[in-house]
């Protein structure tokens, strides 16, 4: 029965032996426990967002919480390391605690149906909008984009494995953007009760092979990856057993199915009601806002102000002259350019033999962990483009993760804004630790696509930079522009 309407929904009554009552104790407990954000940045972002200035980061916040952090470890691998598996068996190891005290004062011979209903529809929608907000940052590429221009002239060595992993993926326009259905299809099946079982099994073979390469790049949510494999096993896991003896044993099967009873059509209409609200938000509104963001220029990842087209690309630097002397090129020098880049965006960037501090660019926010303590090894803050977005200023200094994160040493990355009728570029240091670093340059475009810059560097000397420009092609880059022919 299960609804209030004549439809003939049949409900079928599992046999609760003792060993499945205990079972489903603890495992309910356990995956309840999971699907509830247990630290108080989560609540104090939902109750105070600015619903006058969404966007997708704050639906992004919400769908993309992750399990309990009991103990939380900071390490090289970020926030969610390897050793952050601990809170994932400590949660195990406190349900077993629990269950076994709620087997002890239960003593009656209950029926579990209805309450294994809502642990498995929560479990459900909490797997299926957190694969839907997954998929989506791939469907709009915003999670792995193209590769910079800095990247593609910085040797793999200097990288870190997650931007080696990340620039080889987001090379490919379009594998990016199936790689974000192959996460948005398993969301959507587990949306429906029918196709569900299907959805969990597909999310678990997705986030499981999403385990194994963050473990193999080092990528920081291998953690989050497995709780939602865990996930995607508790939605098919009633199902195995039956599932196998159809296709694999060519038996008949009915699945079991309970739907709840409910006594007044006003609470029948009110889970419609809350259902469907549900969907449209964390489904096609979600996806509004992360096309908006797109399409219109807040990718987390990328700056959005317009660079000069005219000095796009790779410079050699033929001249340097600092204080009026001229220094000839030597690989070892702290100060004199070896190269500058120009990006499509407002970004220059030149490579010296000085060594910064590089940010790994490990997934590190701080909504989603109970402390801060460890700066030096987690500096990326990945909303702060969004806030600046929100407050309707420049948001490019707070995009660092994507240029500067990740990226060892020689190459120093500066944001610029441009005076194309006075041909000035007023620049900042984009590395936190330099902020402090700033520039002052004119610009001169000569023929055969030449330029000088001259002005004021960050340690307040004058420079003058001649350069001129290379036309460079990348291994990386014309491999996926050709077919390739097997042998």
């Amino acid at each position: 029965m299960g609804h209030t309407d004549n439809k003939p929904y049949i409900s079928h009554e599992r046999a609760w032996t003792k060993g499945s009552k205990l079972a489903f104790r603890i495992f309910g407990i356990y995956f309840l426990a999971l699907c509830i954000p247990s630290y108080p940045a989560f609540y104090q972002h939902l109750f105070n967002l600015d619903f006058s200035k969404l966007t997708y980061h704050d639906f992004q916040s919400v769908v993309a919480f992750w399990p309990p952090q009991l103990v939380l470890i900071e390490s090289e691998e970020g926030v969610f390391g390897f050793l952050n598996y601990i809170n994932l068996i400590l949660l195990f190891l406190v349900s077993v605690i629990l269950g076994l005290v709620w087997t002890f004062f239960d003593k009656k011979n209950r029926n579990y149906d209805q309450l294994y209903y809502w642990v498995h529809t929560i479990v459900r929608y909490r797997l299926a909008f957190g694969m839907v907000g997954w998929g989506l940052k791939k469907v709009f590429p915003m999670q792995m984009v193209y590769p910079t221009i800095g990247m593609l002239n910085t040797p793999f060595i200097d990288m870190a494995e997650k931007k080696l992993y990340w620039s080889h993926v987001g090379v490919s326009f379009w594998y990016t953007v199936f790689l974000g259905f192959a996460e948005l299809i398993p969301g959507l099946l587990l949306l429906h009760k029918k196709t569900a079982p299907l959805g969990g099994a597909l999310a678990a073979v997705v986030c499981f092979n999403i385990v194994l390469a963050n473990h193999a790049f080092d990528a920081g949510v291998a953690v989050p990856a497995a709780y939602f494999t865990l996930l995607g096993i508790y939605v098919v896991w009633q199902d195995i057993g039956k599932i196998y003896g159809g296709v694999t044993l060519g038996k008949t099967v009915q699945l079991n199915r309970y739907y709840p009873t409910y006594n007044n059509r006003l609470k029948a209409n009110a889970k419609t009601v809350i259902k469907w609200l549900a969907i449209f938000i964390f489904v096609p509104l979600t996806a509004f806002y992360w096309g908006y963001g797109f399409f219109n220029g807040n990718n987390y990842n990328i700056p959005s102000t317009s660079g000069i087209p005219a000095l796009t690309g790779y410079y050699n630097v033929d001249r340097f002259v600092q204080n009026g002397e001229e220094f000839p090129f030597n690989p070892h020098d702290t100060v004199r350019w070896q190269d500058a880049i120009f990006e499509k965006w407002s970004s220059l960037s030149f490579k010296t033999n000085r060594t910064a501090f590089v940010d790994r660019m490990i997934g590190y926010s701080p909504l989603r962990v109970k402390g801060r303590k460890n700066r030096r090894l987690n500096q990326v803050e990945t909303q702060d483009s969004d806030n600046l977005f929100k407050l309707n200023k420049n948001r490019d200094l707070g995009v660092t993760r994507w240029e500067v994160g990740g990226m060892a040493g020689n190459r120093s990355y500066f944001f610029y804004q441009a005076d194309t009728i006075q041909h000035t570029l007023v620049l900042q240091n984009k590395n936190k630790n330099h902020s402090d670093e700033k520039m002052r340059l004119n610009y001169t475009i000569f023929e055969n696509r030449k330029v000088k810059l001259e002005g004021i560097n960050q340690y307040a000397d004058s420079i003058q930079v001649d350069l001129s420009f290379v036309e460079r092609r990348y291994p990386l880059v014309e491999g996926r522009k050709r077919d390739m022919n097997t042998y």
